[in-house]
């Protein structure tokens, strides 16, 4: 195990030891980088924003660098801050709205097996855009990313943010995302994590104006001996500022995860909500599955609600489905398309729908 891969994405409030919730540890190696030559970008005619190769652009990355703890862990956000071999600075001019979504492709093969990405985008006053970012690996390739997101939306500017992963069984996917949003702005997300044989993400937002709004709905699915880490963080810093984090999840097999959700009310946060739910189906018996929904308040007039909760597939759907001739796998897809589709159906990418529906048929029948 490198070292740079033990004691990651650590839990804003540490709990007891023995619980094993704390942090997370990969089993891996981060591999000496080699440059990824691909073309992440798929060109889209629009206007109202423009997209530059972080590589040529080195003066708006500094944006959070006076901020460490913005990533999985300090050592991992300095990888993909100094050493990335790839990356974007998305901007949406200040007022203009952009209809058609940026999409990036980062796909991992045996040339370019390493994605080391560093992404920012910014949108100006009064502007609304949507990017979304895909991951992806072959077979049979030991494929490695580790990358940074970050975000500002500035007064009364909305992010959308779709990210995917659909790695193979062979990779590594540590993935962090931080934002910030001014009065009145709004950050929406769908984060998609169904691949890799290690899953690690970290997202950290601040509400620093008044008025500001984050909702992160996400899903999940684990397989075999995957391990998945998840790390959400709402840190509320204005008032009158919402919050929500909805997630669903489906674990069978040997698979494992950890789920840590925080909303955190700084003292000032007059007026705030915030909102968390983690639901996980579990669909074996030897899966395992652990939450840790976190409430951190230093204000009074706040209102802050989490849960999270588990079962098991109900076997009566299950039933049902198979006595109309789905096959036992093809009825348990059903169930989980069911539980994913509120989420999905908010990507504005319909081959990229059809894309995650296919990936999730054949990791179920494991082809």
């Amino acid at each position: 195990m490198s070292e740079m891969l033990k004691g990651i994405n650590n839990i804003p409030v540490r709990t007891w030891r023995w619980l094993g919730v704390n942090e997370a540890n990969v089993k891996g190696q981060v591999p000496e980088i080699r440059a990824y030559k691909k073309n992440a970008l798929k060109e889209a005619e629009a206007s109202g924003y423009k997209i530059i190769d972080i590589k040529e652009e080195k003066n708006g990355i500094k944006i959070f660098d006076d901020n460490s703890d913005i990533g999985i862990s300090n050592e991992l956000t300095e990888l993909a801050r100094k050493s990335y071999n790839t990356g974007h600075l998305i901007e949406a001019e200040k007022n203009k709205v952009v209809t058609e979504p940026v999409f990036i492709q980062y796909h991992m093969d045996k040339e370019n097996p390493h994605v080391i990405d560093n992404n920012l985008i910014i949108a100006e006053e009064g502007s609304k855009i949507t990017v979304v970012m895909k991951y992806s690996s072959e077979k049979h390739v030991e494929a490695f990313h580790n990358g940074i997101t970050k975000l500002y939306a500035k007064r009364a500017a909305v992010i959308n943010l779709v990210k995917i992963q659909l790695m193979e069984d062979d990779g590594i996917h540590l993935d962090a995302i931080a934002a910030v949003a001014e009065e009145g702005a709004e950050i929406n997300y769908v984060l998609v994590e169904l691949g890799a044989q290690s899953s690690v993400t970290s997202n950290k937002n601040d509400m620093l104006g008044n008025n500001a709004s984050i909702k992160l709905n996400s899903i999940y699915l684990g397989d075999k001996e995957r391990q998945i880490d998840i790390n959400y963080v709402m840190n509320h810093y204005g008032k009158e500022c919402e919050s929500l984090i909805e997630t669903r999840g489906a674990l069978l097999d040997k698979s494992s995860k950890i789920f840590r959700g925080t909303l955190d009310f700084k003292k000032g946060t007059s007026g705030s909500k915030g909102k968390e739910e983690e639901f996980a189906v579990l669909l074996s018996s030897g899966v395992r599955n652990r939450s840790v929904p976190l409430l951190l308040c230093g204000e009074d007039n706040v209102e802050g609600q989490h849960a999270a909760s588990t079962g098991k597939i109900d076997e009566s759907k299950l039933f049902y489905l198979m006595s109309r001739g789905f096959s036992e796998q093809e009825a348990k897809k059903l169930i989980i398309e069911a539980a994913f589709n509120p989420i999905t159906d908010r990507i504005p990418i319909n081959e990229v729908k059809e894309e995650i529906s296919e990936y999730v048929r054949r990791r179920l029948l494991d082809v």
